[in-house]
Order: C-alpha cells, then sequence, then structure tokens
C-alpha cells in the first residue's frame, strides 16, 4: 500500500466518522440501517497475471462501519445490495415493499 492509497483510506475513514456522527446528532441511531465497506485493492500488477483468480496475491484495505441491530438487519442490507448490484433496472420501492419496508 502506498503513500496515496494510505491518504485515501485516511480520508475515507474521518468521512465515515462524520456519517457515524451525524447519525448520533440526529438522534436516528435506532432509526437508520447503515452498512459500508470501502476498500482499496491492493496488488502489484507487474508480479502477477491479470486474471479474476490472484489467490494470495490480492490483498483488500479497507474500513468500514456498520449501524445495525440485528442479524435480521444485516441480512436485509445485505438483500438489498445484492438485489440492486444484480438487477440495477429494478425499483427500490418494489424491493422494500417486498420486505416490509416503507420509504413513506
Amino acid at each position: 500500500m502506498n503513500s496515496t492509497d494510505k491518504e485515501f483510506i485516511a480520508e475515507v475513514y474521518s468521512l465515515i466518522v462524520q456519517i457515524e456522527e451525524l447519525i448520533k446528532k440526529y438522534k436516528y441511531e435506532d432509526r437508520v440501517m447503515s452498512a459500508m465497506l470501502i476498500g482499496v485493492l491492493d496488488v502489484d500488477w507487474d508480479d502477477v497475471e491479470r486474471t479474476p483468480e490472484l489467490g494470495d496475491e490480492l490483498q483488500l484495505k479497507s474500513v468500514f462501519s456498520y449501524n445495525l441491530d440485528s442479524s435480521d438487519e444485516l441480512e436485509i442490507m445485505k438483500e438489498i445490495m445484492t438485489h440492486q448490484f444484480q438487477d440495477e433496472s429494478d425499483n427500490l420501492d418494489d424491493l422494500l415493499g417486498g420486505m416490509g419496508i416503507s420509504l413513506n
């Protein structure tokens, strides 16, 4: 990890802390569900072939934060992320409605 990567991760961490403080400022700890993982791939491309299966050659330097009260909330977040990643054309209201969650 080079110095630019470290600077980037440090700045991302600072922004995550700001988001966490904002949630607390509004006393939304019990109302906000959040899950963040931001990472930088750390690999020396000169030493490996550019293939999807890098194995031990690839590392993810990351920072993360979550505001979840249960494994059920974690599952909801994972389902939302999986669905949105696989089929971006679907309407978020349809997804949330199927889980008993409303944006209203």
